[in-house]
C-alpha cells in the first residue's frame, strides 16, 4: 500500500467504520475495484477444508478509489442462496475490509434497512443514501477515510452448509455487483466459485518422503547475495513485481527477497515504528529471513546482511480486492495418489492500522480494534485445485513468537488424472493490514517410508556362501500403496531390473500400527556367494498395479547391499574376552586369549562407522597358556567408536575379535543376556527413548541365523530370540538402535 512516510499509518479503521480509503496510484485502477470472496467463519482460527455444518461468510469488496471527487452510484450487491445451504437469518450487513460491522446487521424483510433475503434472493444496497430497495452512493473522499484517497466497503452475508451436504459435493457461489458511473450502469457478474466438502485436511508428507512439482526452485524461491531477487516469479500471479523500499511494496504488488528490511538490517528488535522510515519497510514490517530449511520451523531464518547469501521468500502487499498470488498448470501427477498442497505463511505487520479519523497506530489518540489488536486486516488464504476451493486458512494473525504457520491439505487424484491447476487466493482485501510472506510453497507426491531389515548392507563371509533373508517394512499416513516389487542393481544403485518369480511382487495388505498404515513384503531367502558382493536390493511401491511401471513408482531411496568379506581363518588360539570403557574419555581396552601359539601379533583397529576399520597400534603376542593384554587409545572419543583386534599368527593367517562400541551419549545398553544359551537368548535393553531395535545373531562364519525387529519404549525392555537352531560353538549378537550398535559374544550349548 502507497503510504505517507510522516505518519505511518497502514490499515482500515478498526472502530465503528464504514468505508475506508487509501490513497494509490491513479494508474491501479480506474475508480472502483471490485472483488468477491468467502471465509469459513467455522475455522477462522485454525483453518480447515470445507465440512457439512460449517458457517460460510460471503463478501463483496468495493474499493473506491482515484481523483477526487471520485463516485459510484446505485451500489447494489445481488446473490442467490447457494444449493446444499441453508441462509443465517439476518446476516446481511455492512463491514470495513477488516471484517468489522459498520451498518447492519439487517432484517431480511425488504424495509427500510440496505439489506433483505427474500425466498433465497440476497439484496444489499451501499453507500450513503442507500434503502431497502435502492443503492446509494460511495465516493473516495467519504468518512472514515485513509489519506482521503480510497473507500473500502464490504458487503456481506453468511449461509450454513446443510449437515445432509455429502463429502465430495460442491457449494456454487456467483450473484453479481450492480452500480453507476456519471450516471452509466455498469455490471459486474462474478465468477463462478466453487466449494468442495472434503475430509482430507491430514498432512499427508508427515511420514514418508516428498519433493515439490511447484515452479520457482521447487517452490522455495532459490537463494542470492543479493537482497532483492531481479527474476520475477516463475509461476502466475495477479500481483506485480517491486522491490522492497521504505515505501514498498505497494498495494497490488509483490518482492522477493532474502531480508524483509526496507535497506537490509539485520537486526529485528530495530525500533518500532520509526518515526522516519529507514530499515522497515513502512517503518512498520518484520525484519526477517525466509523459511526454508529453518532449524526452528515457526521462528525461521534470521535476516541476512547485504552480500551474504540467503534463501528468497514472496512478500505481498495485497490488492483491495481479492486476488491469486499463485496459478500454475502441473502435469506428469500420478494417477489415484495422495499429494499435499501447502505452503507456509507469516503475517508481517504488528502495527498496519488506522482507526476511523486515519490515525495510524503510532498516532496520539489511535483507538486499536478489538481485543487491542494494531494490526489491520489478517491474510486469509484459499487453495483451489481445478476451480474448487478445497481449504482455507483462517485469518492469520501476527504472531511475533511463533511467525512462521503451515497451511494446506492432502488430496487424492483421480483414477487416470496426470494434471490439475493449482491456485492461492487471499479471500481478504487490502488496504491496512494483509501484508504476508510465503515460502517452501509445495505441490507433493508423498510416498511412505520404506525399512529394509538390513541397512546399508547384508555382511557375509567369503568362505562360505550364506543365506540371504530380506525384508521390508512400508508404512504410510493412508491405505493406498499397496502394490509392491523388488529389484535388483549391480551397478552400484544406478539401473534397477525387477525381479522375476514367486513373492518378487504382489499386493500388500495394510494394518493400522501407531496411527500408519503397515505391513512387510519378504523376499524369498537365497544363498550369497563372493560374486554377489555389491549387488543392492530394493523394494518399489504403488497405489495402482499400472503405477508401478515409471514415475509414479516410489522408492524413499531404501536399499541393502551385499558385502562379501574374508573374515579370517580359523586358529587354534581363540579370544577369551575382549572389552571396551571410558576412562577419562578415551577408550581403555582389554582382552585375553588362551593357548596361544605361534601368534605374531594383535592389531587394534579402529572405525567411527563400525564397517571401516583401521589399524591404530599393534602388540606382541606373549605365547603363554593364558595372556592378558591392555591399551589405551591416546585420543578422545568424540563421537560413535567401534574397535576390533586382528589376531595373526606367524605364517600370516588370521582371526577376528568381536567388535566393541563406546560412545560419548549412550542411548541404550544391554544386560543380563542368558550365556551359554541354547536354543533362545533373552536380554534387558535399557533405552533413552522410544524407537526401534533391531537385533540380529550371527554364527561364528559370518552367516545370519535369527533376527528381530520390535518397536521399543523408554526403560527396560526384554528381547527374547527363541527357536534357536544351529550347532554348538560362539555366535555373535548385534543390537542397533539410534545408530548405536552393541556386540556380544556367546557360546550355545545344547
Amino acid at each position: 500500500m502507497k503510504k505517507s512516510l510522516l505518519l505511518y499509518c497502514k490499515g482500515i479503521s478498526l472502530f465503528f467504520l464504514g468505508c475506508f480509503c487509501i490513497m494509490r496510484s491513479s494508474a491501479q485502477i480506474s475508480v472502483v475495484d471490485i472483488g468477491k470472496s468467502f471465509v469459513n467463519i467455522s475455522k477462522l482460527a485454525t483453518g480447515g477444508t470445507f465440512n457439512p455444518n460449517d458457517i460460510i461468510e460471503i463478501r463483496v469488496t468495493f474499493a473506491v478509489s482515484n481523483v477526487a471527487p471520485s463516485q459510484i452510484t446505485a451500489v447494489q450487491v445481488f446473490d442467490t442462496v447457494p444449493a446444499k445451504t441453508t441462509y443465517i437469518a439476518n446476516s446481511t450487513r455492512i463491514a470495513t475490509n477488516e471484517a468489522i460491522t459498520y451498518k447492519g446487521p439487517f432484517s431480511d424483510a425488504v424495509d427500510a434497512d440496505g439489506g433483505s433475503c427474500v425466498g433465497g434472493n440476497v439484496l444489499i444496497n451501499l453507500g450513503t443514501g442507500a434503502t431497502g430497495v435502492a443503492g446509494g452512493t460511495i465516493k473516495n473522499t467519504d468518512k472514515p477515510s485513509f489519506y482521503g484517497g480510497t473507500c473500502i466497503l464490504v458487503a456481506c452475508y453468511r449461509i450454513q452448509i446443510n449437515a445432509a451436504a455429502s463429502y465430495g459435493d460442491t457449494i456454487k457461489i456467483g450473484g453479481k455487483a450492480v452500480y453507476k458511473i456519471s450516471g452509466v450502469t455498469t455490471t459486474r457478474n462474478f465468477p463462478l466459485y466453487q466449494i468442495v466438502l472434503t475430509q482430507l485436511n491430514l498432512n499427508a508428507c508427515s511420514n514418508g518422503e516428498s519433493t515439490s512439482s511447484a515452479s520457482d526452485s521447487l517452490g522455495t524461491f532459490a537463494s542470492g547475495i543479493v537482497q532483492n531477487r531481479a527474476a520475477a516469479l516463475g509461476f502466475a500471479t495477479s500481483y506485480t513485481k517491486q522491490n522492497l523500499s521504505t515505501g514498498g511494496p505497494q498495494d497490488y504488488n509483490y518482492a522477493v527477497a532474502n531480508n524483509s528490511s526496507a535497506d537490509g538490517s539485520t537486526n529485528p528488535n530495530s525500533p518500532m515504528p520509526e518515526a522516519l522510515a529507514l530499515h522497515r519497510v513502512f517503518g512498520l514490517w518484520d525484519i526477517a529471513g525466509d523459511h526454508t530449511s529453518a532449524a526452528n520451523t515457526a521462528i525461521g531464518n534470521p535476516p541476512v546482511a547485504p552480500g551474504s547469501r540467503g534463501g528468497y521468500m514472496v512478500l505481498i502487499n495485497s490488492s483491495y480486492k481479492t486476488d491469486t498470488a499463485y496459478r500454475e498448470t502441473l502435469s506428469n501427477l500420478c494417477p489415484n495418489t495422495y499429494y499435499e498442497f501447502s505452503a507456509w505463511f507469516r503475517n508481517v505487520c504488528p502495527r498496519c492500522s488506522c482507526d476511523s479519523l486515519g490515525r495510524g497506530s503510532g498516532a496520539a489518540g489511535f483507538i486499536p480494534g478489538p481485543g487491542n489488536d494494531s494490526s489491520g486486516v489478517k491474510p486469509n488464504i484459499n487453495f483451489e485445485i481445478d476451480g474448487l476451493a478445497y481449504y482455507t486458512s483462517g485469518d492469520i494473525k501476527y504472531n511475533r513468537a511463533s511467525p512462521w504457520v503451515k497451511y494446506g491439505f492432502a488430496f487424492l487424484t483421480k483414477a487416470a488424472q496426470t494434471t490439475a491447476n493449482f491456485l492461492i487466493r487471499n479471500n481478504s482485501p487490502g488496504g491496512g493490514g494483509n501484508d504476508w510472506a510465503m515460502d517452501d510453497l509445495n505441490v507433493a507426491y508423498c510416498g511412505p517410508t520404506l525399512n529394509m531389515n538390513y541397512n546399508p548392507f547384508v555382511l557375509g563371509c567369503s568362505a562360505n556362501p550364506f543365506i540371504v533373508k530380506l525384508s521390508d517394512t512400508i508404512r504410510c499416513v493412508y491405505n493406498s500403496f499397496i502394490y509392491w516389487k523388488w529389484q535388483k542393481s549391480n551397478v552400484g544403485g544406478t539401473i534397477w531390473n525387477d525381479l522375476v518369480g514367486a513373492g518378487t511382487s504382489g499386493v500388500g495388505v495394510p494394518v493400522l500400527v501407531n496411527g500408519l498404515y503397515q505391513y512387510v513384503t519378504n523376499l524369498p531367502p537365497f544363498l550369497a556367494y563372493p560374486a554377489d558382493s555389491g549387488t543392492y536390493y530394493r523394494v518399489i511401491v504403488a497405489t495402482m498395479l499400472a503405477n508401478l511401471t515409471g514415475n509414479c513408482a516410489f522408492n524413499d531411496k531404501s536399499a541393502t547391499m551385499i558385502k562379501v568379506i574374508n573374515c579370517g581363518l580359523v586358529l587354534a588360539t581363540d579370544f577369551e574376552q575382549f572389552k571396551a570403557q571410558l576412562v577419562s574419555n578415551k577408550g581403555y581396552l582389554t582382552w585375553s586369549a588362551s593357548n596361544e601359539e605361534n601368534i605374531k601379533n594383535y592389531e587394534v583397529e579402529k572405525s567411527s562407522d563400525g564397517v571401516t576399520f583401521n589399524a591404530i597400534t599393534s602388540v606382541t603376542a606373549k605365547n603363554i597358556v593364558e595372556s592378558f593384554y591392555n591399551f589405551t587409545d591416546p585420543d578422545n572419543i568424540n563421537g560413535n567408536t567401534y574397535y576390533r583386534l586382528k589376531m595373526t599368527d606367524a605364517n600370516g593367517l588370521f582371526k577376528y575379535s568381536p567388535v566393541v562400541f563406546l560412545t560419548l551419549n549412550v542411548d541404550f545398553e544391554v544386560k543380563d543376556i542368558i550365556n551359554p544359551f541354547r536354543n533362545m537368548i533373552s536380554a534387558n535393553v535399557k533405552i533413552s527413548k522410544d524407537g526401534t531395535l533391531s537385533t540380529r545373531l550371527y554364527n561364528e562364519a559370518g552367516q545370519l541365523i535369527k533376527s528381530l525387529k520390535v518397536a521399543v519404549n523408554k526403560g527396560i525392555d526384554n528381547i527374547v530370540l527363541d527357536n534357536i537352531e544351529g550347532p554348538d560353538g560362539v555366535y555373535y549378537l548385534v543390537f542397533d538402535f539410534n545408530n548405536i550398535s552393541v556386540k556380544r559374544k556367546l557360546v550355545k550349548l545344547n
